[in-house]
């Protein structure tokens, strides 16, 4: 299900492009962080309201700070699902949410 992240709570709020199989080409990712014990990296394809979460460590640590590549590994994994639920209809609330804010972004 969607999940939405008030960007306004979050600090160090940077943009960058990245270009995912199966998608438009320029997607551009708005992430922030927020400032705790355990600090998240909150992440969404600008124009949408969906929000990904990562622990901050756990993104260094699979990422070694090239947050570009993780993004773009996450959306192609989306975008296999986004196709599943298309072949089913969206036939839930929450894929309709989805199929809302990423039509014009996957082809």
């Amino acid at each position: 299900m969607p999940h939405i992240e008030n960007f306004s709570n979050l600090v160090n709020i940077k943009e960058t492009i990245v270009n995912p199989n199966g998608w438009q080409p320029n997607i551009i990712i708005e992430y922030g962080t927020t400032i705790e014990m355990s600090p998240q990296c909150f992440w969404r394809v600008k124009g949408t309201t969906h929000t990904f979460v990562i622990p901050i460590i756990r993104l260094d640590y699979i990422s070694a700070g090239d947050y570009s590549t993780h993004f773009t590994l996450v959306l192609e994994t989306f975008r296999e699902d986004y196709i599943k639920w298309k072949e089913e209809g969206f036939i839930t609330q929450w894929s309709q949410e989805y199929k809302n804010q990423f039509s014009k972004y996957i082809i």
